[in-house]
């Protein structure tokens, strides 16, 4: 047995179990100005207002996960002031699809 992969079973299985919850799970799919001003990424929030990070410096901010293409498992974690996201009206499973297909897919 391999411990490393447990871990990354275990981080895997609950980023889709969050995800995919059914309540809510739209709200879950952003959209970000990245990495460059005028560039644009979709990305997934996971939590608002890290506590201890955004007091630091006085802003609200929102955690977004950045997925690779074609690879969604892998990406960056980002924080980014709350009035710079920008929430999208679509599921997780249409945000995957439009990722890992490199946005040859449609999200909607």
């Amino acid at each position: 047995r391999i411990p490393i992969l447990r871990t990354i079973y275990s981080a895997i299985t609950q980023m889709i179990e969050t995800f995919t919850k059914s309540e809510g799970n739209a709200k879950n799919v952003v959209l970000v100005e990245y990495p460059r001003k005028g560039s644009w990424a979709v990305g997934f929030a996971t939590k608002e207002n890290t506590t201890g990070i955004g007091d630091k410096i006085n802003q609200n901010l929102v955690n977004v996960f950045i997925p690779t293409t074609p690879n969604p498992t892998s990406g960056f974690l980002l924080m980014f002031p709350k009035e710079d996201v920008i929430y999208l009206d679509i599921t997780f499973e249409q945000a995957s699809k439009f990722i890992v297909s490199a946005g040859t897919s449609d999200p909607k």
